[in-house]
C-alpha cells in the first residue's frame, strides 16, 4: 500500500481514488491564468500544475493561489530559490528534479522549507532529461534507466530526511511508459502517471488512453495527467473518459453515436455536437450514468443502442425517439434536437 500524501485538501495514495491533474498553459503573471485554472476545476481537475520559469513569475504565485479553487503545483527546474519562493507563497506542492535544482545543500534547503510547511515534493525523470538514454535503447532498457534516475532523485530527498514524496517518470511512447510505471509501482510513494511529448492531439489521446488504461487496469497509479497540445480542459475531459471507460469512475452522460453509413441522411456529427454542447458537464464524474444514443438511421437506432436509456434516430425527414431500445414517439427532424435535449435534462435530474 502506498503512503498517503496530502496536497492541500486532496489525498493521494493509500488506495484513495485516482486523482486527475492538469497543467495550465499560461504563466502565473497572465491575467487569464486564474480563470483557466478555475475552468479546469469546474471540469473536474483536482490538482493544477503551473510552470514557474523565473523569479518574476514566482512573485505572482501568492496572489494567484488566493484566486483559484484547487491546489496548485509549482513546476520548477534549475533554480532552487524558485522552490523556496513558491513554498513561501503558499503553493500546495512542488515539482522538482533534485539533480537539476543544484547542490545537495540547495536540495536540503528546499526540503527543509517544504517539511516545515507540510508541502509534498514530486520528483522524477522524463525521457528528455536522462542523459544515459540512447537512441537505440529498447523500451525495457529505457524504462530501467528512467527508473534508476527516479531512484537517485528519491535518494537525494531521503538523505535530507524528506519523505513527503510523489514519484513520476514519463516517456513519449506507450511501451516505455507502461514498463517504467510498473517498476515505479514497487516504491512506497504515490505514483503520478502520464505520457509526455504526445504530438498531435489525436495521437496524444490514443497514447494516453493505451498507456494509462493498461496501467490503471493493473491497479497502478494514484494520479494521472493527459498531456495534449490542446486546451487544458480537453486534457481533463480525456482523463475522465479513460477512468470511466475502464470502470474506475462514471461519467454524468455517456453519448453513443453510430459512425454513419449510406443510410444516414443527416449531418449526424453536427447534430451530436449541438446536443453535446448543451451539456458541458457531461464528462464530469457522477454516481450514475445516463446513456444517450444519437443515431443516423432507424436500423442503428433502437437496434444497436438497445442498452441506451434514451435516444433519437434520424430517418430522413423524421426522427424516432426511443427508450431502452423501444420506439416511443416519432418527431419531425426540426423538433428532434430540442425534444431530446429536454429529455436528457429530465433524465439527468431524475
Amino acid at each position: 500500500m502506498k503512503k498517503i500524501v496530502r496536497v492541500g485538501n486532496i489525498s493521494i495514495g493509500g488506495g484513495k481514488p485516482v486523482v486527475v491533474q492538469g497543467m495550465v498553459k499560461t504563466p502565473p503573471s497572465d491575467v487569464k491564468t486564474a480563470s483557466w485554472i478555475n475552468s479546469m476545476a469546474d471540469a473536474g481537475c483536482r490538482l493544477v500544475r503551473i510552470a514557474v520559469p523565473n523569479a518574476v513569475e514566482a512573485s505572482f504565485l501568492g496572489g494567484l493561489r488566493k484566486k483559484v479553487k484547487v491546489p496548485l503545483v509549482a513546476d520548477i527546474h534549475f533554480d532552487w530559490k524558485l522552490a523556496v519562493t513558491a513554498a513561501a507563497a503558499g503553493i500546495d506542492k512542488i515539482r522538482i528534479n533534485p539533480s537539476n535544482i543544484g547542490s545537495v545543500r540547495k536540495v536540503r534547503e528546499v526540503a527543509d522549507v517544504c517539511r516545515e510547511r507540510g508541502i509534498p515534493i514530486r520528483v522524477g525523470a522524463n525521457s528528455g532529461s536522462v542523459k544515459t538514454l540512447n537512441k537505440g535503447d529498447s523500451p525495457k532498457v529505457k524504462a530501467r534507466k528512467l527508473f534508476s534516475a527516479v531512484q537517485k532523485e528519491v535518494g537525494v530527498l531521503e538523505k535530507a530526511r524528506f519523505y513527503n514524496i510523489v514519484v513520476s517518470a514519463k516517456a513519449e511512447d506507450v511501451e516505455t511508459t507502461i514498463e517504467v510505471n510498473r517498476l515505479l509501482n514497487k516504491l512506497p510513494y504515490p505514483l503520478h502517471m502520464g505520457v509526455t511529448a504526445t504530438g498531435l492531439p489525436r495521437d496524444g489521446i490514443i497514447k494516453s488512453s493505451l498507456a494509462l488504461g493498461i496501467l490503471l487496469r493493473e491497479g497502478i497509479g494514484d494520479t494521472i495527467r493527459v498531456s495534449l497540445l490542446a486546451d487544458p480542459i480537453m486534457e481533463v475531459k480525456v482523463a475522465y473518459s479513460i477512468l470511466s471507460d475502464i470502470g474506475l469512475t462514471k461519467r454524468k452522460i455517456n453519448f453513443i453515436a453510430c459512425p454513419t453509413c449510406g443510410r444516414c441522411r443527416v449531418n449526424l456529427k453536427a447534430i451530436l455536437d449541438e446536443i453535446y454542447g448543451k451539456f458541458p458537464d457531461a464528462d464530469m464524474p457522477s454516481e450514475k450514468t445516463l446513456n444517450v444514443a444519437v443515431m443516423g438511421c432507424e436500423v442503428n437506432g433502437p437496434g444497436e443502442a438497445r442498452n441506451a436509456d434514451l435516444g433519437i434516430a434520424f430517418t430522413g425527414e423524421k426522427a424516432v425517439y426511443f427508450e431502452k431500445g423501444k420506439i416511443v414517439k416519432t418527431l419531425s427532424r426540426a423538433s428532434a434536437v430540442k425534444f431530446i435535449t429536454a429529455k436528457i435534462k429530465n433524465g439527468v435530474r431524475s
